[in-house]
C-alpha cells in the first residue's frame, strides 16, 4: 500500500542532478575512483603529521590531499590571503554579509594549480581540509580541462567532487558551523556558512556515495554532523529499499 515505503528526503530536481552529477564523475573518473576510494576521516590515519597552524603544517595536509585528490602535489602552489575581516567587530553584527564568505580560491596560472588559503584557516584544521578538497576539485575539473569555469553549477559540482573523492564528511561538516566569537570587547557565539551544496543535498549526495559502494550502514557515517547525518539516513534508507536511481552498485 505504500504506507511505510520511505520517502526521498529531497526534491526530484535536485536528486536527478546530484545522480547526474554523479554519472558525470563516473564517465570521466572511472568507477574504480569511487569504489575503491578511502573515505577519508579526521584521524591520524589519514592525517598523521602535527597540525601547529603554520605554513609547513598546512602544506603537509595539503600533500595528504592531494593524494586522496588524485593531484600531483608537486603541481600545485599555496598562497594565502587574509580573509579575517574587521579586527574588532560587535558580536551581533552581520559578519559574513548575505551568501558565504571565501574560504579558499582556485586559478590555474602558468600550467600550476595555484590555491590560495585564507588564513583563519589556520586555526581549524577540519575546515581546512574541506577548503583544500574543494579547490583540489577545481584542479580535477577545470584545471584538467573536464569543465568550464563559467558553467553555472561548476562550484556545486566541485563539493559533490569532494565527496566522490572520499572528503565528505569535511565537506559535510564545514558547510554550517556555530564558533565561538571573542575578541577584546566581547564573547559568544556565531554561525558560519561554507560550501555551496545545502545539507539535505550533502546527505543526499553522501547516501548515493555509500549506495554505490554497498556500504549499508558505514561506520563514517556517525562522523557526520547532526543536521547532515539526518539526511544521510534518510537518504540510504530510501535509496536501499526502493532502489529508486538511475545509477547501479558498482
Amino acid at each position: 500500500m505504500g504506507w511505510f515505503t520511505p520517502e526521498c528526503p529531497i526534491d526530484r530536481e535536485m536528486k536527478d542532478w546530484i545522480e547526474g552529477s554523479f554519472q558525470w564523475l563516473i564517465e570521466e573518473f572511472g568507477a574504480d575512483t569511487i569504489r575503491n576510494a578511502r573515505t577519508v576521516e579526521a584521524s591520524d590515519e589519514f592525517f598523521p603529521d602535527n597540525f601547529s597552524g603554520d605554513v609547513a603544517s598546512v602544506k603537509s595536509v595539503l600533500r595528504r590531499v592531494c593524494g586522496y585528490m588524485g593531484v600531483e602535489y608537486a603541481t600545485v602552489e599555496l598562497e594565502f590571503f587574509d580573509d579575517e575581516g574587521p579586527g574588532d567587530p560587535h558580536p551581533l553584527a552581520m559578519i559574513e554579509g548575505s551568501g558565504s564568505n571565501a574560504c579558499g580560491l582556485y586559478e590555474f596560472r602558468h600550467n600550476r594549480h595555484v590555491i590560495s588559503i585564507g588564513e583563519s584557516l589556520l586555526k581549524n584544521p577540519e575546515r581546512l581540509i574541506a577548503t583544500i578538497a574543494h579547490e583540489l576539485a577545481h584542479a580535477r575539473l577545470i584545471g584538467e580541462d573536464r569543465l568550464d569555469d563559467d558553467e553555472d553549477d561548476h562550484e556545486y559540482l566541485a563539493d559533490l567532487t569532494t565527496i566522490f573523492f572520499g572528503l565528505g564528511i569535511f565537506t559535510a561538516n564545514s558547510l554550517f558551523m556555530f564558533e565561538q566569537f571573542t575578541n577584546t570587547n566581547y564573547q559568544g557565539w556565531r554561525q558560519q556558512r561554507a560550501g555551496y551544496i545545502e545539507e539535505d543535498t550533502a546527505g543526499y549526495a553522501l547516501a548515493l556515495y555509500a549506495y554505490l559502494r554497498n556500504e549499508t550502514n558505514p561506520a563514517w557515517m556517525n562522523l557526520v554532523n547532526r543536521n547532515v547525518r539526518y539526511y544521510l539516513k534518510k537518504s540510504l534508507k530510501f535509496l536501499e529499499k526502493t532502489n529508486d536511481t538511475s545509477l547501479s552498485k558498482l
